[in-house]
C-alpha cells in the first residue's frame, strides 16, 4: 500500500512538472520584460490560485477545467488563464510557480517570483480551509529567511505582488447573517490593512490589491433569478466592502509616502463586461447570457467537474465557452478574466510609476 501511495505521488509530481514546462513554454515569448527584472508574488484564492489547491479535494484538477489552456486540468478554477497570468504576462514574465511546487523545478523558474494564492482561502479562515492570506505571508517570509531570493534589496527593487482575496470571507455571511455586514467588513479590511503592511514590510516594492468583484452577479447568486438579473442587494456588500478599501489604502500610501498600494477594481470592470455588449470574431456576446456559466451540474446535486459513482460525467459545457464571462458558478471563464484584465491595464500601470 505504501508503495502504491509513493508511486502515485510521483505521478502527481510528474504531473505537477509537466504541466509547469508547458505554461512555460507558453509564456516564453514574453520573457523579453519591457521593465527590466521583476518578480510577482501572489497572494490569495482561487481568482489567483494557479496550483496549489490539492488535486484531491479541487475540482480545478478535473476535467472539464484547462479545456481552453493547457488543454488538461492544471489546478486553475477555470477554462484557461486567470488574473494571475495576465498580469505575469502584462509584467513581461512566466506566471510563478505555485508554492506547493517550488522544490520540484529548477531555481531558474523561480526568478519569476511565487505564487501563495490557495481556492477557497480568505483574509481568516474560512469554511473551505486552506492557509488564510496571514498564513500564505508566512510562508513567503521564511523563503526570505532561507535566502531563496539572494538578498531583500533584490526583493525591494524587482517585486510587485498580487492579493486577491475577501470574496470568500463573505461567504459564512451570505450563509447566515448572524452579524452586521458592516461589522464583518470593517473587520476584513482592518486585518488586510495589516497583511499589506506586512508585505510591504518585507520589501516588496509595489502591491496590487483587487476590490471584490459584483458578489450579486456571480452565476450562484443570479441562478436564483434564472440567471437574469444580479443581485443588488448582494452587490451593496461589495461596494461597500470596496469603499472602506479604498480609504484605507489611501491611508497606506499616505504612510509610505510613494503610492506603494495600487487598487485593482475587479468591480467595476467585470460589470462592463457583463452589461456591455461585444462582438468576437463576427459572433455577438449578445447571443450569449453573461450571467449564465458555461459548466454546470446537469442538477443541482452535481457541479462543474462532477462525476457519479462509475465515472459517468454529471455536467454539462456550453457550446461556445470562449465566449463566456463565467465558467462555473462562481469564476470567470479565460474569455472573462481576459474582458477584466483589459478594463484594469491602465491600473497595472501604476505599478511602474
Amino acid at each position: 500500500m505504501e508503495k502504491q501511495t509513493a508511486i502515485a505521488s510521483s505521478c502527481l509530481f510528474l504531473l505537477y512538472i509537466a504541466t509547469f514546462t508547458v505554461l512555460e513554454a507558453h509564456h516564453h515569448h514574453h520573457r523579453h520584460n519591457r521593465h527590466g527584472s521583476v518578480k510577482l508574488f501572489v497572494f490569495g484564492d482561487s481568482y489567483a490560485d494557479t496550483g496549489n489547491t490539492g488535486k484531491s479535494v479541487s475540482a480545478s484538477w478535473k476535467e472539464p477545467y484547462g479545456i481552453n489552456f493547457p488543454g488538461k486540468p492544471a489546478g486553475r478554477f477555470s477554462d484557461g488563464f486567470v488574473l494571475t497570468d495576465y498580469i505575469a504576462s502584462f509584467l513581461g514574465i512566466s506566471s510563478p510557480v505555485p508554492y506547493t511546487l517550488r522544490k520540484f523545478v529548477k531555481k531558474s523558474k523561480l526568478e519569476s517570483g511565487m505564487n501563495f494564492a490557495y481556492g477557497g482561502t480568505g483574509v481568516f479562515d474560512t469554511v473551505f480551509g486552506g492557509p488564510n492570506l496571514t498564513t500564505q505571508i508566512d510562508f513567503f517570509q521564511q523563503l526570505l529567511e532561507q535566502k531563496l531570493y539572494s538578498t531583500k534589496n533584490d526583493v525591494v527593487n524587482s517585486s510587485i505582488a498580487l492579493v486577491s482575496v475577501a470574496g470568500n470571507d463573505y461567504a459564512a455571511y451570505f450563509g447566515n447573517h448572524t452579524e452586521d455586514f458592516a461589522v464583518v467588513t470593517k473587520s476584513i479590511i482592518k486585518q488586510l490593512a495589516v497583511d499589506l503592511e506586512r508585505i510591504h514590510g518585507l520589501g516588496v516594492r509595489k502591491i496590487a490589491v483587487t476590490a471584490i468583484g459584483p458578489l450579486g452577479c456571480l452565476p450562484r447568486m443570479t441562478s436564483f433569478l434564472s440567471y437574469q438579473n444580479c443581485s443588488e442587494v448582494a452587490n451593496l456588500v461589495s461596494i461597500f466592502h470596496n469603499q472602506i478599501l479604498r480609504q484605507k489604502v489611501e491611508e497606506l500610501n499616505k504612510e509610505t509616502k510613494k503610492s506603494s498600494f495600487v487598487i485593482l477594481d475587479l468591480y467595476n470592470a467585470s460589470l462592463s463586461a457583463i452589461m456591455l455588449p461585444k462582438h468576437h470574431q463576427g459572433y455577438s456576446t449578445l447571443q450569449i447570457n453573461p450571467l449564465k456559466p458555461c459548466c454546470v451540474g446537469v442538477s443541482k446535486e452535481y457541479s462543474c467537474g462532477s462525476v457519479d459513482e462509475n465515472g459517468a460525467k454529471k455536467y454539462i459545457v456550453c457550446d461556445k465557452p470562449k465566449l463566456s464571462f463565467f465558467w462555473d458558478m462562481i469564476h470567470p471563464s479565460q474569455n472573462g478574466w481576459h474582458e477584466v484584465y483589459s478594463a484594469i491595464k491602465s491600473s497595472l500601470r501604476q505599478l511602474y510609476l
